[in-house]
């Protein structure tokens, strides 16, 4: 996967700004990402134990100042492969999530559409 990192540098790899995050482009959405420690709820959502080095890797998709995706990942900070390969996860996931959110509330509007219309006089 080409990772495009918005407002990048022109160096590989990716950076994180100030505030821990980043923003990349993927199939069209823009992805803010954000890398931190995992806490100790995280660790109950992974089957492996969390170790010093990991970070938590999260990905969120906003569309219209509404939060429609988000996918979360692990990685091993000192691993550059774990890091790439979290992150692509995480924009994979995240893009995938906004489709599954946008097409649920595609056929709930329609289906309350359908059934206002059938009310309809």
């Amino acid at each position: 996967m080409e990772l495009r990192q918005l407002s990048a540098p022109a160096d590989p790899g990716f950076r994180l700004d100030l505030d821990g995050t980043a923003r990349f482009l993927h199939e069209g959405y823009t992805v803010t990402v954000q890398g931190r420690r995992p806490t100790a709820e995280d660790a109950w959502c992974y089957y492996d134990p969390l170790d010093s080095h990991d970070v938590l890797i999260a990905g969120t998709v906003s569309l219209e100042g509404v939060d429609v995706g988000t996918a979360y990942a692990i990685a091993n900070e000192r691993d550059a492969h774990s890091m790439r390969q979290a992150l692509e996860e995480v924009l994979r996931d995240a893009v995938d999530d906004v489709r599954h959110t946008v097409a649920r509330l595609s056929a709930r509007v329609e289906q309350i559409d359908h059934k206002h219309r059938a009310q309809q006089p």
